[in-house]
């Protein structure tokens, strides 16, 4: 047997020629099943030597779109704190403005800091990957919606409040009845006095304003005619209109009466003429003011500083309309 290069060589007895020798069968299946565990050892091992260091399109396009998201949650979060800031300077001018004009109160915090969602609203969420962020940003928007509502339903309280003193303000007795550009002057104020007729004390539940004959007598606010008729009473010929909201008014002691029973009358609206009928010494306007049947001093209703250009105008825009 010889040996040559690390290969083993006989000299066969029947053909006296030298060949390499081989192994058994047993050694050749051995070799073969060592050298198939090696080339599969070395496969798997440079598969995963490539999945530590290389990575496959699926993996690269999942972190992709991973990074936008989170990028996305991030302008989202920017966002969420712009709306958090515009709602704080909402309730702040609605808390100290808004409310305070119609002598509403603050909301009250707990209302307004409703607490919102929770660990059982979000238990879904803690199955994600990094699942704060996330959870982070449910939450306050969350918690904008809840304070946007409330927001909402101030501000529709503050609108309905708004239409309310709207109506008030155009109802409410608030100017003179005779134009300041007439000549009249006032002859008797609210409160007790000497009654010209009886010459005993009385409260005079109004004011008395004398004039020339003839001259306009004015609706002093919006509202309805519910009397225009001679009294009874010693009124003579009188209005008397409801304005709503608890407020009517007299004129009494009309010589002409230019509206009627169920006329929608607005302020500024010519009602009648100065006169004296009824219980009178001279032509006069009798006027009064009631607040829930309460009787108040007409002077306190006035608009002093209106010119007479003002109050011709809005006397002639009540024509108009």
């Amino acid at each position: 047997m010889l040996e040559m290069f690390g290969r083993k060589y006989r000299i066969n007895p029947q053909t006296l020629r030298v060949e390499q020798a081989k192994l058994p069968v047993k050694q050749r299946i051995l070799a073969g099943v060592i050298i198939g565990l090696f080339i599969a050892g070395t496969a798997v091992g440079m598969r995963v030597i490539y999945d530590q260091h290389a990575k496959s399109p699926r993996l690269s396009h999942y972190e992709k779109k991973n990074m936008e998201l989170r990028e996305a949650y991030r302008h989202l979060s920017l966002d969420l704190l712009e709306d958090e800031e515009l709602l704080a300077e909402f309730r702040r001018r609605d808390d100290r403005l808004y409310r305070s004009l119609f002598g509403m109160d603050p909301i009250p915090s707990s209302i307004r800091e409703a607490g919102t969602g929770g660990a059982v609203m979000y238990s879904a969420l803690h199955s994600i990957s990094n699942p704060d962020m996330v959870i982070d940003v449910f939450d306050r928007v969350d918690k904008v919606l809840m304070k946007a509502r409330i927001q909402s339903s101030s501000f529709e309280y503050l609108e309905e409040a708004a239409r309310h003193n709207q109506q008030l303000l155009a109802c409410k007795p608030q100017i003179q009845p005779i134009s300041p550009a007439d000549p009249y002057w006032l002859t008797s104020t609210f409160g007790y006095r000497t009654d010209p007729f009886t010459m005993m004390r009385r409260l005079h539940h109004g004011i008395d304003l004398a004039g020339p004959y003839g001259l306009n007598i004015h609706a002093t606010g919006e509202g309805v005619v519910k009397i225009a008729e001679h009294s009874r009473w010693g009124y003579g010929n009188e209005v008397f209109i409801d304005h709503g909201f608890g407020y009517t008014s007299r004129y009494a002691h009309l010589q002409d009466l230019m509206v009627k029973p169920g006329d929608k009358v607005k302020r500024g609206q010519v009602i009648g003429t100065l006169g004296s009928s009824g219980r009178s010494t001279g032509p006069h306007l009798h006027y009064e003011i009631t607040h829930y049947g309460r009787a108040l001093d007409p002077m306190h209703f006035y608009f002093e500083e209106l010119t007479p250009e003002e109050y011709n105008l809005i006397s002639s825009r009540a024509a108009v309309e």
